[in-house]
C-alpha cells in the first residue's frame, strides 16, 4: 500500500450541508486527496449538489447500492428508501433515467462509476469485498468470534479494505475486533502483516448514535475516525421543503439514527 495521506467519504445521501463541513475539514486538515465509497443519493434533498461537489473535490468515486438503484430498481429497499429513490429521480429530471443522453451529465457520471477502487494493499468498496454494493459489514461479524462470513470476507482482500454501507463507522482488526471511533481517540496504527477492514461511516446520516458527519484518514499506516458538526436542521428543512421523502429522513439526522 502506498503512503498516501487520504480521506475516505460515503454515504452522503444528498446531504450538502453535511458533505460542504466534511469538505472543509478535510481542507483544513491537509488532506490531499479524497477517495468517495458510494451513496451520493438516496435519503436526501440535494443529490444532484453532493454529485457535483464529488466531482469538484474526489480524486476517484465508486457506485454505491442507492446509486445503483437510482439508475436501475431498488430491489430489496424498504418503503422509505424506495420512495426516496423515487424522489431522487423526479428531482434530477425522470427523462435522464431512460439512458445516457444530452443535458444530464449528473446521471452520464453516475452511470459511468465502477463498483470498486484498488491499488497494492488498499481495496475501496461500497459494502464488502464479496458482494461489492448490498453486504453489510457488522460488529455482529465478530460478537462471538470470527464468523465464516468475515473470515471469507478477509481472504479476499490484501490489506486494508475500505467500506461504508452501513453508516456505522469502526475497523475489524486481524484478531477480528470491532473497535469503534469512541474507541480509537488517537486513532490505530496497522501492524506491519496485518489485515483490516475499515468503515468510514456515513457523511449524510450517520446511524451510530452521533449526529455528526462522519469520515476517516488513512495516512500510511495509521487510521482514524473525523466526526464534523454540521447544521442538521437546515438538512432537515431542505427535505420538508421537498415534499416526496417521508419525515423519518429529516427526523433520523437528530439524533444520528
Amino acid at each position: 500500500m502506498t503512503s498516501a495521506r487520504r480521506a475516505f467519504v460515503s454515504d452522503i445521501h444528498g446531504n450538502t450541508p453535511a458533505l460542504e463541513a466534511v469538505l472543509a475539514d478535510i481542507d483544513r486538515r491537509g488532506i490531499p486527496e479524497t477517495w468517495c465509497g458510494g451513496d451520493l443519493v438516496g435519503y436526501g434533498p440535494d443529490p444532484e449538489g453532493c454529485i457535483r461537489l464529488i466531482v469538484k473535490h474526489a480524486r476517484r468515486c465508486i457506485m454505491g447500492n442507492h446509486d445503483w438503484a437510482l439508475l436501475n430498481d431498488p430491489i430489496g429497499f424498504n418503503p422509505v428508501a424506495a420512495e426516496a429513490i423515487a424522489c431522487n429521480r423526479r428531482i434530477m429530471g425522470e427523462h435522464c433515467y431512460v439512458g445516457v443522453r444530452p443535458g444530464c451529465a449528473d446521471w452520464n457520471w453516475l452511470r459511468a462509476l465502477p463498483d470498486g477502487s484498488e491499488e497494492p494493499g488498499l481495496l475501496n468498496v461500497h459494502a464488502s469485498p464479496r458482494d461489492r454494493l448490498s453486504e453489510y459489514v457488522l460488529a455482529s461479524d465478530v460478537a462471538y468470534g470470527p464468523s465464516d462470513k468475515i473470515v471469507d470476507i478477509f481472504s479476499r482482500f490484501e490489506r486494508l479494505c475500505v467500506v461504508g454501507h452501513s453508516h456505522r463507522p469502526g475497523i475489524v482488526t486481524p484478531d477480528f475486533r470491532w473497535l469503534r471511533p469512541e474507541d480509537l481517540p488517537e486513532g490505530l496504527i496497522m501492524r506491519k502483516g496485518g489485515k483490516y477492514l475499515l468503515n468510514d461511516g456515513s457523511v449524510g446520516q450517520p446511524r451510530d448514535g452521533d449526529n455528526r458527519a462522519c469520515y476517516a484518514e488513512v495516512d500510511g499506516d495509521r487510521l482514524i475516525f473525523h466526526r464534523v458538526a454540521y447544521d442538521y436542521k437546515k438538512t432537515m428543512e431542505m427535505i420538508y421543503k421537498v415534499g416526496c421523502l417521508a419525515p423519518i429522513c429529516a427526523e433520523r439526522l437528530a439524533i444520528g439514527r
